[in-house]
This record gives C-alpha cells, sequence and structure tokens, in this order.
C-alpha cells in the first residue's frame, strides 16, 4: 500500500555558521491511510517543525514531502495553498476559530473559501459524530474548551482531507475534555478514513494512538506501534 503522506530525507536549518540550528535532521516516514501516529519528543525536538513541514506551514532546507504521492514543495505556492486546503486538515492547540462566526460558519469556512460544494449527509455526520448538533449557532465565545476544539475538528474534516494534522489538540483542554478530544479523532479517523498525525509531549496522550514516532534533536530516535 502506498503512503498517503510521506518524508524524504526531510531537513530543516535555521540561522548560520555558529548560529546554525538544526531542527529536523533527515527525517524519512511513512504514513498509511488510516493511521493514527503520535509524535513525541522535548520542547525544542524538531516535533512541531516536522508537523509544520508536512502541512506546507513552513519550506524544508532538503528533502521532500509526499501527499498522494505529490511533492509538497515541488509545485507553485498556489498549487500548495490549494492542496493544502483541500487534502490537509489542521487541528491546533488554541482552537483558531473566528470569534465573529458561528460554529456553522466556522466549520464551512474551508469550503467557502476552496468555493466547494458541501457535501451536506457527509458534514450532518461529522457534527453528528462530533455532537455538536445543538450547537452550531452559538458563536466561539459561548462554547466550552472542549466544545471548541470539536468544531476545529469539524473544520478540519469538512474538505474531507487525507491528512489530520493535530498540533498539541488537548493542551488547552482539562483532562476530561482532552481525553474527549482524543475519542473524538480517533473515531473520526475510523470512520472517515483519515490519517490522523498527532504532535503531543504528553507521553499518556500518546499511548492512544497506534504508533509513537520520537523526535530528538532534531532526529527521529525511536518508531514504535503501540497495542490499542
Amino acid at each position: 500500500m502506498n503512503p498517503v503522506i510521506e518524508t524524504v530525507s526531510l531537513s530543516k536549518t535555521y540561522g548560520k555558521k555558529e548560529n546554525t540550528v538544526h531542527a529536523l535532521r533527515d527525517c524519512s516516514l511513512q504514513f498509511e491511510a488510516g493511521s493514527f501516529t503520535a509524535v513525541v519528543g522535548r520542547s525544542g525536538s524538531g516535533k512541531s517543525t516536522l508537523l509544520h513541514l508536512l502541512g506546507g506551514l513552513d519550506e524544508p532546507t532538503n528533502g521532500q514531502v509526499l501527499v498522494e504521492g505529490k511533492n509538497l514543495y515541488g509545485i507553485s505556492d498556489k498549487q500548495r495553498t490549494l492542496l493544502r486546503r483541500r487534502r490537509i486538515g489542521f487541528v491546533f492547540q488554541f482552537f483558531n476559530l473566528l470569534p465573529e462566526l458561528t460554529a456553522w460558519q466556522n466549520i464551512m469556512l474551508p469550503l467557502d473559501l476552496d468555493h466547494q460544494k458541501q457535501d451536506k449527509a457527509y458534514i450532518d455526520e461529522v457534527i453528528g459524530t462530533l455532537g455538536l448538533s445543538d450547537r452550531l449557532t452559538h458563536l466561539s465565545g459561548q462554547l466550552s474548551g472542549g466544545q471548541q476544539q470539536r468544531v476545529a475538528i469539524a473544520r478540519a474534516l469538512a474538505a474531507k482531507p487525507a491528512v489530520i494534522l493535530a498540533d498539541e489538540p488537548t493542551g488547552n483542554l482539562d483532562k476530561k475534555s482532552g481525553e474527549e478530544v482524543l475519542r473524538l479523532l480517533d473515531e473520526s479517523r475510523r470512520k472517515f478514513g483519515q490519517t490522523v498525525i498527532m504532535v503531543t509531549h504528553d507521553a499518556e496522550i500518546a499511548q492512544q494512538a497506534d504508533r509513537i514516532v520520537t523526535i530528538e534533536d532534531g532526529l527521529v530516535a525511536s518508531d514504535t506501534g503501540v497495542a490499542v
């Protein structure tokens, strides 16, 4: 089976000469369809750099990111923006919802920006799975942290992306809400087939994934499957 997303000798360097920082070094990883991977490591290890490069949010110094076989950094900025919008969904620690929009409008934003027609049956199923049916008219300020993160997950799923990239998705939530968000991420990827790659500093949270990749000093230190 071909991986949905992979890195080939991916490296990212910041600074020059004595100020050079090797944030990521010669990283080659493959992520299969429907898999759930946790990327762990200490602060500054390179795990967030990896996630940003996987999502086209930064440019590598060397190497490739292949999304469904297409080199994310071998295409124009416009093509990369379209590919990212259509095939990659993002879930961030701080939700990144627009406060002036309702939950429904936030969920629909990626489709509206891309002028895509919504698949109503699919969107309704996502909203139902995430338990948001009675919160769609609420502004983000009227929602709890857990509810805001559910809206963010629904937004990430709305365009039927191949990959969901989650950057510390439970980091701004209490333990109960964090566990619920993890459960919903796992349920969503099983139900809708997305590949989930999640950065976390929490070893207990990482155990919820199928696979744990540990980054140390910009290098892949270990790559281990775990029981689920």
